[in-house]
């Protein structure tokens, strides 16, 4: 199956791996002018709503997973093909969860290159990762040596069927460097761009590394879920653990 994206696809009714597509980072990194050298160094978090498939005994596990893909694998999975690849784990019978959990992440380990990371997450575990945009200090990636641009109404456009794509932005620049105005004005420059929500991220990254010459600097994404599915990316000046906060919103 290719470039299901935009397409009308039916979901598959079997165990489908071979649905999943691969987007070639350095694709959309030649497309940012003078890109970063830090475009690679953060992480894709994704947030899974529908993860779902069959135990044994005949039970029907439904979860919300996180998956975390590295920002330095050669491929991402476009994302329309990762929802077509999850429901076809829907009337797969797995020995039990961890079957499960492994069996994604060696699938999507194939298909970006790198390994990546799948937990389940409880309700509880849900909340407590869930915060409103006006309630993020907790959110800080550096030692306090920041200052903080947040923003809500981030637009960009799908590079496939041109739609808008909607995201809140978390921002952090080391103090010294910080200008809101110049921060703005790269935020706006990209509201008409066509790009995945990974490349966007990276070249607002680039914008501002360029705009500010930062000592540090750090860019997170939160657009909206679409297909049971958000995606969240982080990039960073510094090498960060992967983080699985989302926004209420998302």
């Amino acid at each position: 199956m290719d470039a299901v994206l935009g397409k009308k696809v039916a979901a598959p009714q079997y165990y489908a791996p071979e649905v999943l597509e691969p987007i070639d980072r350095s694709l959309g990194r030649r497309g940012i002018t003078g890109p970063s050298l830090h475009v690679d160094q953060g992480h894709d978090v994704w947030h899974c709503y529908e993860l779902s498939w069959l135990l044994p005994d005949g039970q029907v596990r439904y979860a919300t997973g996180v998956l975390v893909v590295p920002a330095s694998s050669p491929f991402t999975v476009e994302s329309k093909s990762l929802k077509l690849y999850l429901n076809s784990l829907n009337a797969h019978v797995f020995e039990n969860d961890n079957a499960a959990i492994r069996c994604i992440c060696n699938d999507l380990a194939a298909v970006t290159g790198s390994p990546v990371m799948l937990e389940m997450m409880s309700s509880v575990d849900l909340r407590s990762a869930s915060w409103l945009l006006d309630d993020i200090a907790h959110l800080g990636l550096s030692d306090g040596s920041t200052t903080r641009f947040a923003c809500s109404g981030f637009r960009s456009l799908c590079p496939v069927t041109a739609q808008p794509d909607w995201a809140s932005l978390i921002i952090d620049v080391s103090s010294t460097h910080f200008n809101a105005g110049l921060i703005g004005e790269s935020v706006d420059a990209l509201r008409n761009h066509q790009g995945f929500h990974e490349q966007c991220i990276e070249d607002l990254f680039t914008r501002l590394e360029r705009a500010l010459t930062p000592d540090e600097l750090h860019v997170v994404g939160f657009f909206q879920r679409r297909g049971g599915i958000d995606i969240t990316p982080w990039r960073s000046s510094q090498a960060c653990k992967p983080r699985f906060e989302r926004l209420f919103e998302q």
